[in-house]
């Protein structure tokens, strides 16, 4: 996973670098609501979400990427069951989401309006409580060393692709924007998310550039 984020911003950074800087780069601050549909499910509730997203200048075609992360809360919550060891162990939980990728963006301009068409590739997380879920194995501490302290956070995360389309109307420096997106959970946890765990949601935003 971590090797994957890794080379994802290596590319945008080599690809950002052979744009044409013309001092139009660009942050957005993006504030919101999400609602993802998953039958696992027992009680679902639209959330909010908040994120900040780089903008890198727009080559020749009017493309241009942007790279960003953002947080998510709702009230839903999730009810499966979590396999591990060959055992599977019942996880209840709220819906906290953190995301960090990039967009690929394409602008077009009609009338005064600018308009953006946004694909978006990202690691999206869902984290939740593991307190019933046994630890791994300690870590080997034959030569234990009381001034080192061990923190263990008591939660757990998937982790997966989201693979979103949207897109975006601008007002100036004021832009609202609609998406919507898929995320594979077991793409990675065939062995932990149970069978058709994967989610659907739909997004809408209030963005606004500096």
């Amino acid at each position: 996973m971590r090797t994957f984020i890794t080379l994802l911003f290596l590319c945008v950074n080599l690809s950002a670098q052979n744009v044409n800087a013309e001092k139009s780069e660009r942050s957005l601050i993006e504030v919101g609501s999400f609602l993802n549909f998953n039958k696992f499910k027992t009680k679902s509730n639209a959330g909010i979400s908040a994120g900040y997203w780089y903008r890198f200048p727009a080559d020749e075609t009017k493309t241009h990427l942007e790279l960003g992360s953002s947080l998510g809360y709702s009230t839903s919550f999730y009810e499966f069951n979590y396999g591990k060891n060959g055992l599977l162990y019942p996880v209840r939980t709220e819906e906290f989401i953190w995301n960090v990728g990039a967009k690929m963006v394409k602008e077009y301009h009609f009338k005064n309006l600018t308009i953006e068409w946004v694909s978006e590739l990202s690691i999206h997380n869902l984290i939740f409580n593991d307190q019933n879920i046994p630890k791994d194995e300690s870590r080997n501490t034959d030569n234990n060393d009381e001034n080192t302290l061990y923190t263990d956070l008591g939660g757990e995360t998937f982790s997966s692709l989201k693979i979103g389309q949207g897109i975006r109307f601008w007002k100036n420096n004021v832009g609202i924007g609609v998406q919507a997106s898929y995320v594979p959970y077991r793409l990675w946890y065939k062995q932990t998310a149970p069978e058709g765990f994967n989610s659907f949601s739909v997004e809408t935003s209030l963005i606004f550039k500096f």
